[in-house]
């Protein structure tokens, strides 16, 4: 009898095990489904050494830290209630500068100069602070006026909010053969790397109680990617070696439409949320290209030639004639909806010294434009530069 008892315990065991596992995942799945939206998984740390074949006038190594607000940003984001300039700036991989140490992005050039002692008498404050939210894949309009809804309630009052956006509408509108009517609409999973809404499930990688363990862990080691942009050198050989380069596109009313669209819904709500909304008039490598600049630019294929094969492209002057008219179409809509705009253009030395390839600037690029956004940050709005 003693014997059969004591069996007769053990086989509740596994019994009180699941259930404590599951009331354990119904307890995650509750807390994380009152998460914040984020662009990138807070806490995150990179170290990425730079392939010199393909990126030779960039700095061998970047650090690329996220920080726990799930901004691109080596320190801290500062409490609420702190005496800092806080700027948030926004928008696809010209924002996010992936292959540039923090230090060396636009944002992290433009927080050092924020933060001159002569500044911050200028400003009124303790300290400054830019936050910098940009990621490649997130910088259609459409992206940036969901993420700006999404994460005003994370943010006190901001005193600025940077956009940047042009050359993904464009990108993207070709990716899949300048359609009309436009692709669908972007998801949540496609603008945000954490967010509340992401499914469950019961397979080990897919439950909360998983997630949470990843978040928690999160931060405490730090990811070393080694020849960082060598699939720049494939990508280039691609267009290089294009089957087909169009020399037009059809009428691009529909992608400028909803350019446009997007682009005041961002505007009205970063004014919401921020003192200030200047809009960054994306720059790009315009000129007479050499054979040696035309071999270094890959941008504007139909198709993704990060993931798969491509043999149509479009040309270079189609790209750029696109890029004047959003340019001029975004300048005018910020005007009108009550916000700033900075085109930087004139600044900038049209070179692979400032551009690594069309729409991206190497560190010495970002400085001209942290330094014209400076500037302009420090003449009280609405202005134009």
């Amino acid at each position: 009898m003693p014997g059969e008892m004591c069996m007769s315990g053990w086989i509740w065991i596994p019994a009180v095990l699941a259930a404590g596992l599951l009331v354990a995942e119904l307890v995650c799945r509750a807390m994380l489904r009152r998460g914040g939206y984020y662009v990138w998984k807070p806490g995150a740390r990179m170290r990425l050494q730079i392939d010199r074949e393909a990126l030779p006038r960039l700095s061998p190594e970047a650090r690329f830290w996220i920080n726990s607000a799930g901004e691109r940003n080596l320190a801290s984001p500062p409490p609420d209630d702190s005496d800092t300039f806080r700027v948030v700036v926004c928008g696809g991989s010209a924002v996010e500068c992936y292959f540039l140490d923090d230090s060396e992005s636009w944002g992290g050039q433009l927080q050092q100069r924020l933060r001159r002692p002569e500044t911050l008498e200028r400003l009124g404050r303790g300290d400054a602070y830019v936050g910098n939210i940009g990621r490649s894949g997130t910088g259609p309009s459409e992206a940036v006026a969901k993420l700006l809804d999404k994460i005003a309630p994370r943010y006190p009052r901001l005193d600025v909010i940077g956009i940047m956006i042009g050359a993904a509408d464009i990108v993207n509108w070709m990716r899949h053969g300048c359609p009309v009517p436009m692709q669908p609409e972007l998801t949540t999973d496609e603008v945000f790397l954490q967010h509340p809404e992401s499914p469950f499930g019961w397979a080990p990688k897919r439950t909360a109680i998983y997630e949470t363990a990843r978040r928690w862990n999160s931060g405490r080691e730090e990811t070393v990617r080694e020849r960082v942009g060598k699939k720049l050198l494939e990508v280039r050989a691609m267009r290089a070696n294009a089957e087909r380069v169009k020399t037009a596109t059809p009428e691009p009313t529909p992608m400028v439409d909803r350019y446009v669209s997007w682009l005041r819904k961002a505007i009205r709500r970063g004014l919401q949320i921020a003192d200030r909304v200047i809009v960054i008039q994306q720059p790009w490598f315009g000129k007479d290209w050499t054979d040696a600049e035309r071999a270094q630019l890959w941008n504007f294929a139909e198709g993704y030639p990060y993931a798969e094969h491509v043999t149509t492209y479009y040309s270079l002057d189609v790209a750029r004639d696109l890029m004047e008219l959003l340019a001029k179409e975004g300048g005018r809509v910020a005007l009108e909806e009550g916000a700033e705009t900075l085109d930087v253009m004139p600044l900038l030395e049209p070179s692979l010294d400032v551009f690594y390839d069309f729409i991206h600037l190497t560190s010495r690029g970002s400085k001209t434009l942290a330094d014209a956004l400076h500037d302009m940050i420090l003449k009280p709005g609405p202005k134009t530069l």
